[in-house]
């Protein structure tokens, strides 16, 4: 499904779960000489240097549980999260809000349901 077709298939309620994080491993920085893309931004996505590990690291993103990958510059973006969603949706201007913390997207699900039932206890 491409962003147009998710635009139209979107309804109020649906959940979108993004994670994003740092796949670690031992190359040298510029070796990788990868054709990688970026998720977020269509940049090159080759491992950069990642000093905390000593070590190199790819940027990486869940979306629904497909992982894609993320370039340095959107990967420690001040929110890489909001960088995601908004490619996701195709929408560029998307204001994205924190909320607050599910145990599981299940929950969150059942809440948004009842709540536009008007039957939220």
């Amino acid at each position: 499904m491409n962003r147009h077709q998710r635009r139209k298939a979107a309804r109020l309620g649906d959940v979108v779960e993004v994670k994003v994080g740092r796949v670690v491993f031992d190359i040298q920085p510029g070796a990788d000489t990868s054709k990688d893309v970026c998720y977020a931004c269509g940049g090159s996505a080759t491992a950069w240097p990642y000093p905390e590990r000593d070590c190199t690291a790819h940027g990486v993103a869940s979306i629904n549980g497909q992982v894609v990958l993320l370039c340095e510059r959107c990967c420690t973006a001040e929110s890489p999260t909001e960088l995601v969603i908004r490619k996701y949706w195709g929408s560029p201007d998307l204001k994205v809000h924190a909320g607050g913390t599910y145990e599981s997207a299940e929950q969150l699900r059942r809440d948004i349901a009842d709540a536009s039932r008007g039957t939220k206890q």
